[in-house]
């Protein structure tokens, strides 16, 4: 079965599960729905086989990783309705945006891993520098400024971060559709991983700030953890996805 996303839909309530639910919850979700619909079970009742068919559907969507991650993605902010060339009234919803990226990339396109997510992390300056225990705060050389200052320090899952002054900083990867689209990633902070909503239509180089999210000053103040946006850009294209994303640009300057 292949359903078209359409993020209106509640697909989590028809399952009764919330929007955080594990995969394995929603599989046993589906399960005992699907037994307690099924048409075998219910006596040719209508109402209830049109609520097995939205079952069926709503995992269809949310029990596949990459249909749910789309899904979670236009439910967090996409307006697609708005988006040039492509408003329903034109016939060509999200799904087709979905489609084509899907053509676009399905091939030698890169993708970038579990969830389409990488983190790159910027050295300080001082390459040899030793690093610094979580929470903790870089040394001072003589007459160095604080706010010049720039140290590694270890975020929650052993990676690295760079703090200056009282502020980490981060990059996170996206690829070309979860940049257009809109997505919510997951970042390894200092304590833990917070979830970061990008926006539609983010560009390379955007920052966005976890507020709080920093190390402990002196005084006992929070600083921020500013996460930097990079978008990786396919380097391998087929015909057809040179001829998709050449169409996609024409119908986007139309507006």
């Amino acid at each position: 079965m292949t359903t078209q996303i359409d993020p209106r839909i509640d697909h989590y309530k028809i399952l009764g599960v919330s929007e955080d639910a594990s995969a394995d919850e929603i599989k046993k979700a589906y399960r005992r729905l699907a037994k307690r619909y099924h048409p075998d079970r219910t006596g040719g009742d209508k109402a209830k086989e049109t609520r097995f068919k939205e079952i069926g559907q709503a995992y269809d969507v949310v029990g596949d990783p990459e249909k749910r991650r789309q899904y979670d993605a236009m439910r967090s902010g996409a307006s697609f309705g708005g988006f040039p060339g492509f408003s329903d009234a034109a016939g060509r919803g999200a799904g087709d945006i979905n489609d084509i990226f899907a053509q676009m990339f399905s091939g030698g396109g890169a993708r970038s891993g579990p969830g389409g997510v990488h983190f790159r992390f910027q050295r300080g300056t001082d390459p040899f520098g030793p690093d610094i225990p979580f929470g903790g705060r870089p040394s001072r050389r003589r007459g160095q400024s604080e706010a010049a200052v720039e140290r590694r320090v270890r975020a929650s899952d052993g990676s690295t971060l760079t703090q200056r002054s009282n502020d980490v900083y981060s990059d996170v990867r996206l690829t070309l559709d979860q940049a257009i689209l809109g997505t919510i990633v997951e970042v390894p902070t200092l304590e833990s991983r917070s979830k970061v909503k990008i926006p539609p239509g983010t560009s390379s180089g955007v920052k966005l700030r976890l507020k709080g999210k920093g190390p402990m000053s002196a005084n006992g103040a929070r600083g921020n953890h500013y996460v930097t946006v990079q978008i990786d850009v396919p380097k391998k294209l087929d015909e057809k996805a040179k001829e998709l994303l050449i169409q996609f640009m024409q119908q986007t300057k139309r507006t």
